[in-house]
């Protein structure tokens, strides 16, 4: 059974930071950089109003999240701004489920052209997800109308439907 994606809440953060910090910097560092980006007291370079994160969770163990927000960085709308799974769970669809969930939220915001800055492993996942390439380091979706469309056929492959 795939796990539950809702969005996220203050009660999240402490999880949310544990699996930040598995790959890079601390707990107390993600603790303090997620709960400021998620409830205001930080704002990402040309934000706009407007910014979410949904976790994938099974029973009451977060397994990843996502997050993104409404900008015009780069002749954007959105900004995919994190997206991890805790390494035990990777390859079973969990991306997927988070990526189809944010795609959602950027189509009910009428945010078309969605920018990620990946770090090199992620850029083949991006890709897979439809991103391209829009400069050397970022990726873009130009339309989150077909990054959704792309999540849910990739999900329901995943899932045998």
């Amino acid at each position: 059974m795939p796990p539950t994606v809702r969005e996220a809440t203050e009660a999240d953060v402490p999880a949310l930071a544990a699996i930040r910090s598995r790959e890079w910097q601390t707990e107390d560092y993600w603790n303090v950089r997620i709960f400021s980006y998620l409830f205001g007291d930080s704002s990402p370079r040309r934000l706009l109003s407007g910014r979410t994160a949904f976790v994938a969770a099974e029973n009451s163990t977060i397994l990843g999240f996502v997050a993104g927000h409404l900008t015009n960085r780069f002749d954007c709308h959105g900004e995919l701004e994190w997206i991890n799974v805790i390494p035990e769970k990777r390859g079973q669809g969990i991306v997927g489920q988070l990526i189809e969930r944010m795609a959602a939220w950027f189509v009910g915001q009428n945010a078309v052209r969605i920018c990620i800055d990946p770090d090199e492993p992620a850029r083949s996942l991006c890709a897979k997800f439809g991103a391209t390439s829009l400069n050397r380091h970022w990726m873009v979706w130009e339309d989150s109308r077909q990054m959704l469309a792309r999540a849910t056929e990739i999900n329901r492959k995943n899932l045998g439907a």
